[in-house]
C-alpha cells in the first residue's frame, strides 16, 4: 500500500526532533476512503444515539497507515478499599520510523458500571487498555474520523452510563419534536415526513442534530 501521508521532522533547539502529520489533499482523501471501506467491511462503526464511533481497531487501522503504533505503558488497580474492581491504563503512541512519542492517552473502567458489574477483573482491566488506546489515538488523530463521517470520540469511550444517559436525551429531543408538531397543528404525517426531509434532507430523524434541524425548521412555520 503506498504511503497515504509524509511527515516532517524538524530540530528543536534542544536538538529533539518534532513529529508532525502533513498528508497532502490527494493522500488525506485516500486515507479517508481507506478508513470507510475497511471499517464496512469489517462493521467497526457503533451506532450511538443515531451518532457512528469507531471502534478501537478501526483507530488502529487509522494509526497504521500513518506508521503510529500505541504501545501500553501501564496498567494501575485503583480499586478502592472494599470496592469494586476499577483499573486505570497509560498508551502512547509512537512514530514507527522514528520512535518518537507523538501521543499519550489514559483511560479508567470499573465494575461500577452498569453493564460492567458482571466482567472479571481482568476483563475490567483489558477494557480500560482498550479505552486508553483509542484515546490515544484520539488525541492525535480525531479530525481523519470526522472527515470519513464518524464522530472523532472512539466507541469504547463511551461508557455504559454515559451511553444510557445519550440515548435518553435523544429520546426526550425526539419528544420535543413531535410535541412541536402537534402545538403547530402539524398531524398528517406526510407533511411532517416532508418537513421532517427539508430540515435534513431525509425523512427520518436519527439523532440530537436532526432532532434540532428540524426544530429550527419547524420555528419557521409560527
Amino acid at each position: 500500500m503506498e504511503p497515504t501521508a509524509t511527515t516532517d521532522l524538524t530540530t528543536t533547539k534542544n536538538s529533539r526532533a518534532t513529529f508532525n502529520i502533513k498528508p497532502t489533499l490527494v493522500n488525506t482523501k485516500k486515507l479517508v476512503n481507506e478508513l470507510m471501506a475497511y471499517v464496512d467491511d469489517n462493521k467497526l462503526a457503533i451506532n450511538i444515539a443515531g451518532k457512528k464511533y469507531l471502534q478501537v481497531e478501526a483507530w488502529q487501522f487509522t494509526g497504521s497507515q500513518l506508521s503510529l503504533t500505541a504501545i501500553v505503558t501501564d496498567i494501575e488497580d485503583v480499586t478502592p478499599v472494599d470496592g469494586k474492581p476499577k483499573y486505570k491504563a497509560t498508551v502512547e503512541v509512537i512514530h514507527n520510523p522514528t520512535g518518537q512519542l507523538v501521543s499519550r492517552g489514559f483511560a479508567l473502567c470499573s465494575q461500577t458500571e452498569s453493564k460492567k458489574s458482571g466482567f472479571d477483573e481482568y476483563a475490567v482491566a483489558s477494557m480500560a487498555q482498550t479505552r486508553a488506546i483509542g484515546k490515544a489515538y484520539r488525541n492525535i488523530l480525531a479530525w481523519l474520523p470526522k472527515l470519513a463521517g464518524y464522530e472523532g470520540t472512539p466507541a469504547e469511550e463511551i461508557n455504559d452510563n454515559l451511553k444510557e444517559d445519550m440515548l435518553a436525551d435523544m429520546n426526550k429531543v425526539k419528544l420535543s419534536v413531535f410535541s412541536r408538531f402537534k402545538e403547530l397543528g402539524i398531524t398528517d404525517s406526510e407533511k411532517m415526513l416532508n418537513i421532517i426531509e427539508k430540515a435534513v434532507g431525509k425523512r427520518t430523524i436519527e439523532n440530537v442534530d436532526d432532532a434540532m434541524a428540524v426544530l429550527a425548521e419547524l420555528s419557521k412555520e409560527d
